[in-house]
């Protein structure tokens, strides 16, 4: 139980770093290449931690 809430948390705190880099990426247009990257790390961590905790 305690690590599908540490998941639950974790989960919860890259959904909002990939809304800071979607943000980030509309009000900084030239930094779009390194925010467009970044944003594709986080939601990979989305997916990964999503994964895990469908898995328990």
């Amino acid at each position: 139980m305690i690590q599908i809430e540490a998941l639950k948390l974790a989960l919860s705190k890259e959904q909002n770093a990939v809304e800071a880099y979607k943000r980030l990426l509309a009000e900084h247009p030239a930094l779009k290449d390194l925010f467009y990257f970044l944003l594709n790390e986080e939601q990979k961590h989305v997916a990964m931690i999503e994964k895990k905790i469908a898995e328990l």
